[in-house]
């Protein structure tokens, strides 16, 4: 049986979406659409895959996203940190420190 495939991506960018977190599909769909807006699509060598989770188990000055591989955590999420993280991380390989609570 053949095993799936998976596009290639160079981070992996999971975000909380529980009940403590504001079910925040907003900010979600906000992060989903900058996303594409700054070209980190499937064939973009800084591609990132967005999923959301339903709880990421840190409640605590949520909203809260992961990033993979590098295992950052951020914390206190908005619009404006989104778009910090998108120029600064995902394109410039930088954490954003205002906003990481824990990295691996």
């Amino acid at each position: 049986m053949p095993k799936p495939m998976m596009m290639p991506y160079k981070r992996h960018a999971i975000m909380c979406c529980g009940k403590s977190c504001g079910e925040n599909l907003p900010l979600l769909n906000y992060l989903k659409d900058q996303v594409v807006a700054a070209g980190l699509v499937v064939g973009d060598p800084d591609a990132v895959r967005v999923n959301r989770a339903g709880c990421l188990g840190v409640c605590i000055e949520g909203p809260v996203m992961v990033v993979y591989p590098e295992g950052v955590w951020y914390c206190n999420l908005n619009q404006s940190a989104i778009d910090r993280i998108i120029e600064e991380h995902f394109r410039g390989g930088r954490v954003v420190e205002e906003f990481a609570f824990y990295k691996m």
